[in-house]
């Protein structure tokens, strides 16, 4: 069982539920929907193949929606234009090209930028130094050209936009994500803490209980990361505009920090942007991203997403099964059984402790898995967190929940009846491991179980069982 899970973006290239199943078929965990693009009439389209293909695979599918948030894009020229170095541009506010200017539709790059400011363009493809700034109009010499097409990001270095982290058509989205039945929420340009506690409180204003994947893109959220971190449900390393707002020579330090205090606190981590770039026009990975594939499993990331790769490439089922393929092979040289010391944030919690000790059992009686009923999800991500060599079977009456645990690393979900006593809940646990193939008759097993049943943060028991021949 491969233990890294992917993430696949959807888009044009994905135009049939025949294609999507292709995507299951090839490794995907979870399906990343990316509101910065499209609409909901297809949107809606593509949540209801995943939940077809839930059916037809009979594993959980989970469906992460990213909030667009307020990325700076250039508005719609008339045509692309090529930018060359040493050439003089001139920015000017508005939404549409009226002349040979670019057009710049928010107002807060022209108040915020100052004379020998860096702009960049395209996620950083295109690199522009200001030369002039004035109300609405801003001039710039080309440092390094290349071509510029209608709604590329724009990003001003070192310089704080006074800009909310929600739009509000993020709050519409977030709306009709609702709606539709997503299982994860991905914010953008997260800043502080603060943030990401406004948008739980309003993902609970709408009656709902959604977790939130914070995006660490922004030098204001490193600086307040441990509290994102710690509040958060989860954490995705979002390097595309991390690279083009921190130095890009710090990016692979920063992604390997950022996992390891995910690591620390047991929260899931993701790692993102031009994993495997090039498989948006080519057929196989590059040597050097297969090597950053395998250093993310390595560092200890829970999953990998891919964006262009399955969005709009040309190959979206074998970046998959690319992926998928490295982080397996990857995975034969991780360090398992990370027990270390606890932190002390983690004293007195019995679920950890009791996760812990599960880990070792399992390691010490040559268990073949680790089954976990949960009715919250606390144990298994705290079992995860151990990295046991042993699969995670995360068992749950609840369905959301069961999509939910497709982002963490090393768990299987599995969906069983409700239960009322801690014999139920034993024999519909082996049940359900036995009709997985990763467990068979004969072998050893490790159950934790919280009793009574159904508490959430309860787990307190640890069993050793023999499936039955």
């Amino acid at each position: 069982m491969r233990r890294t899970k992917i993430i696949a973006t959807l888009g044009p290239a994905i135009d049939t539920a025949e294609k999507l199943c292709e995507l299951v078929e090839a490794g995907a965990n979870l399906f990343r929907i990316n509101t910065a693009h499209g609409d909901w009439d297809t949107r809606r389209q593509w949540i209801g193949w995943i939940r077809d293909a839930e059916q037809t695979y009979k594993i959980p599918l989970g469906v992460l929606l990213d909030l667009a948030g307020p990325k700076i894009r250039i508005g719609s020229l008339h045509a692309p234009l090529t930018l060359h170095e040493g050439e003089q541009v001139v920015f000017t506010l508005g939404e549409q090209a009226h002349d040979t200017t670019i057009p710049l539709p928010v107002a807060e790059v022209f108040r915020a930028a100052r004379v020998g400011d860096r702009l960049l363009l395209d996620d950083g493809a295109i690199e522009l130094q200001i030369t002039h700034v004035e109300s609405g109009r801003l001039e710039a010499t080309v440092l390094e050209g290349g071509e510029l097409r209608s709604q590329k990001g724009v990003t001003l270095p070192h310089r704080t936009l006074a800009l909310p982290s929600m739009t509000p058509k993020d709050r519409e989205d977030l709306l009709e994500g609702i709606r539709a039945g997503v299982d994860w929420i991905a914010l953008s340009f997260v800043r502080s803490v603060t943030d990401v506690m406004n948008l739980q409180a309003l993902i609970r204003e709408h009656g709902a209980n959604l977790p939130v994947i914070a995006k660490i893109e922004q030098p204001a959220a490193l600086d307040d990361l441990e509290p994102i971190v710690e509040v958060a449900d989860g954490i995705m390393v979002a390097r595309g505009d991390l690279g083009v707002q921190v130095d890009l020579a710090e990016v692979p330090i920063l992604q390997k920090q950022i996992i390891h205090l995910c690591n620390q606190h047991a929260k899931p981590v993701i790692t993102a942007t031009q994993m495997l770039e090039s498989m948006i026009r080519e057929g196989r990975p590059t040597r050097a991203e297969a090597t950053d594939v395998a250093n993310a499993v390595l560092d200890g990331t829970d999953a990998l997403m891919l964006s262009g790769e399955t969005a709009v490439g040309a190959y979206p089922t074998h970046a998959v099964r690319w992926m998928a393929r490295i982080a397996e092979v990857a995975e034969e040289h991780l360090e398992f059984l990370q027990l270390g010391e606890l932190d002390a944030h983690t004293a007195g919690n019995a679920t950890v402790a009791v996760a812990r000790a599960a880990c070792t059992v399992a390691q010490m009686v040559g268990a073949k898995a680790i089954l976990t009923p949960t009715s919250s999800g606390g144990t298994p991500r705290w079992v995860s967190h151990f990295r046991p060599y042993q699969p995670i079977l995360a068992l749950t009456d609840h369905e959301a929940l069961w999509r939910r645990l497709t982002l963490l690393w090393g768990v299987a979900p599995l969906l069983i009846p409700r239960v009322n006593t801690t014999d139920e809940m034993t024999t519909q646990a082996m049940i359900a491991a036995r009709q997985t193939r990763l467990v068979k008759g004969g072998d050893r097993v490790v159950l934790t179980a919280g009793v009574p049943v159904n508490v959430p943060g309860n787990t307190n028991m640890i069993q050793v069982l023999t499936m039955e021949r």
